[in-house]
């Protein structure tokens, strides 16, 4: 994600954020922010103004008094309401700009606005939340798929119009390891944008993950909400959905159905005015209707009954995931070791070496051998040798970095796969690996065994590209051999293109 993160932020053609964001900002962060300073600052941009201004005058705060310049409107609106709006409209009027090559824009800033109405009302309505926070948050939360369109033209033209939320986070766990939430959130960070906004957002695809009892907690479980029921809006095709809504509200805020329903017709009552406000067509009248007419559904369920039912189902439908989750850990992971199995290696291997070759970045993948593992069994027994294998892919962990990847390849062999790391940083991660394994001690029943092991690394790089995934597996496992001969306990390292060249490493304590 570094990576990434780092060629939006040096890229022209994804600006940063305008000249008063960047003042509103660093006011924001100042204690002592007063009205009249923040009104100064808001009136240079007459249009920015004016915008302020039609919001405090707006049926979104209808109950308030009307505002005849700008000072009442921050009354109306508060110090913080005003510093989101502004900040919200002045983003908003940079980023639309943006001529996009991968997605629909239109429909981008669509689903952006709805989600931002959307979460603003169940902020409203679930807890006692800071809604101009979770406005602002929600506006912003898909702010990485601008960028990364930006930088990797093309990037979302393969998933089809037809994409849902879900669909995009998979494809790009899949293509980059990461989603869009975790770049923008830290994105957002860099431009010191609130921390509340950045954790609501970072969290907001998995908001179980943040504390309920802190604004990041309920900003990510009503932008979370927001974004199902912008899905819903956006493609409402059957009444189940609305069912499901009222699950998921449930379990993020703890709505009842008939709370939920007063939400949506409040939600659908506020659109014209959003519309005017941001100048964009937001929800067909069909679809308005469509979600009016389930909401007063909602609003007949007295006993809960049918409610009762959709929850036992959802129960139902998440005891079926964790087994099959399970199922799939068992289809990823060795068993003994807890490391990625050799079945699994192949599939992330092959992701790897083409975001690689793709990204033009190294490669770097380890062969490691067990030196004189049989001996292990002979003399100890195949439940020590057990012992010994679980706790070298333990140590193993403890040494790689976090993106980082060890699969079990067969008896006592593991593979180490280094995304992005250059030779020279694989060879220091080598010794490391080998040094720790000399000074650690396994205790099997009332032995205490030492191993060692043999290591074969070979790189990926522009400079030295391998045709494929089994070259690229066979000079490392071929090293890791020479590492053998040689005399075990060292570090052999491919010499592109045929050749390799030996690393002499210290001999340590051997299994005699």
């Amino acid at each position: 994600m570094l990576q990434l993160l780092n060629e939006i932020r040096a890229a022209v053609t994804f600006p940063s954020p305008p000249a008063i964001a960047l003042q509103i900002i660093d006011m924001a962060a100042d204690p002592d922010l007063d009205a009249a300073r923040l009104s100064r600052v808001i009136g240079k941009d007459p249009a920015l103004a004016a915008k302020v201004l039609r919001v405090a005058n707006s049926p979104l705060y209808s109950k308030r008094r009307k505002s005849e310049n700008l000072r009442q409107a921050l009354v109306v609106l508060g110090l913080n309401g005003t510093v989101t709006l502004v900040l919200s409209f002045s983003l908003l009027g940079t980023y639309r700009e943006i001529e996009g090559s991968g997605i629909d824009y239109v429909s981008y800033w669509r689903r952006a606005i709805l989600n931002a109405a959307a979460a603003r009302v169940f902020g409203n309505v679930g807890s006692k939340a800071d809604v101009d926070t979770i406005f602002l948050s929600a506006l912003l939360q898909e702010l990485a798929v601008l960028a990364i369109d930006r930088v990797r033209p093309n990037f979302y033209a393969q998933l089809g119009v037809g994409a849902t939320h879900a669909d995009i986070i998979a494809y790009e766990h899949a293509r980059l390891g990461t989603d869009h939430a975790a770049l923008g959130a830290a994105l957002l960070a860099h431009w010191k944008l609130p921390e509340a906004v950045c954790k609501a957002i970072e969290f907001s695809h998995a908001p179980g993950g943040a504390d309920p009892g802190t604004p990041a907690g309920v900003g990510a479980r009503c932008l979370a909400l927001g974004s199902s029921c912008v899905e819903m809006l956006l493609a409402f095709q059957s009444p189940t959905q609305i069912e499901e809504l009222a699950v998921r509200a449930h379990e993020l805020l703890g709505l009842a159905p008939e709370v939920l329903a007063g939400a949506l017709s409040g939600l659908i009552s506020e659109i014209p005015e959003i519309e005017r406000l941001f100048e964009l067509p937001l929800l067909s009248a069909e679809a308005s209707g469509g979600v009016l007419d389930q909401a007063r559904e909602l609003l007949t369920i007295r006993n809960l009954q049918a409610y009762q039912q959709v929850v036992a189902l959802r129960e139902s439908a998440l005891t079926l995931q964790a087994r099959t989750d399970a199922l799939e850990d068992q289809r990823r992971y060795d068993p003994l070791t807890g490391v990625f199995n050799r079945g699994y290696l192949e599939t992330f291997l092959q992701r790897e070496f083409d975001a690689a070759r793709a990204g033009g970045w190294p490669l770097s993948v380890v062969f490691a051998d067990i030196d004189r593992f049989k001996q292990v069994n002979d003399t100890h027994g195949h439940a020590a040798g057990d012992v010994v294998l679980a706790a070298t892919a333990k140590l193993m962990q403890s040494v790689v970095r976090d993106t980082d990847y060890i699969a079990r390849y067969g008896g006592e062999e593991f593979v180490i796969v280094l995304p992005g790391l250059p030779t020279e940083g694989a060879i220091v991660l080598c010794e490391r690996l080998m040094a720790h394994l000399r000074e650690a001690s396994h205790a099997a029943g009332a032995a205490s065994i030492t191993v060692t092991v043999s290591l074969g690394l070979a790189t990926h790089a522009a400079a030295a590209p391998f045709q494929g995934v089994p070259e690229l597996i066979a000079a490392a496992d071929e090293c890791a051999y020479a590492a053998k001969r040689g005399g075990r306990d060292r570090l052999v390292v491919h010499a592109f293109p045929r050749s390799a060249h030996r690393i002499a490493c210290p001999p340590g304590p051997l299994n005699t």
